[in-house]
Order: structure tokens, then sequence, then C-alpha cells
């Protein structure tokens, strides 16, 4: 599996790739099914979703129809997408 991380100055955006595909597999312990070693992909989405929160990364997801770009808050113990329109992506290049 590979994901994608681009830096310009003090910007980053992240691709999940399929680690997470989609918004609905943010929850730490929803992992594919078929995936082999699904304890290290629980530490590794911990670790990613825990940065990318702090550091307010673009996240970017690859298989989501609705939300294909977010920012991740916590609330109330809980990732949440907080999504980006294709308009603001445009507007910021």
């Amino acid at each position: 599996m590979q994901c994608v991380r681009l830096r310009s100055q003090d910007h980053t955006a992240f691709v999940f790739g399929d680690l997470i595909p989609t918004t609905a597999h943010l929850p730490y312990a929803w992992v594919m099914a078929y995936d082999l070693y699904p304890l290290e992909t629980v530490e590794q989405k911990q670790c990613l979703l825990s940065e990318a929160i702090r550091d307010e990364w673009l996240c970017l997801f690859v298989h989501d129809p609705n939300v294909p770009a977010a920012y991740l808050r916590e609330v109330n113990g809980k990732i949440v997408p907080e999504p980006v329109s294709e308009l603001a992506l445009v507007s910021t290049q």
C-alpha cells in the first residue's frame, strides 16, 4: 500500500490511498476484511490520523464519492471530516 504526502511551504496534503479509502473508514478499527495485517493497519491509522488532525493536513480520500477532500477534527473522541468544496480547492492554487 502506498500513501502520498505533499508539502508546500507550511501546507500538507495527504492521499490515504486504500489505507483510508473513504471517510466512512476513519474509525481506527474499520479496516478491510482482506487486510492481512489489521493490527498494523490500525496502528498506522492512529499515527497518521493524529498527525493529520494536529497539523491540519488536507486529507484526500480516493474512493469517497461524497467527500474527496477534507480537514479532520476530533469531536467528542470521534474523528469527523470537515469537507472542502471543489471551489475552495481550485481557489487556493
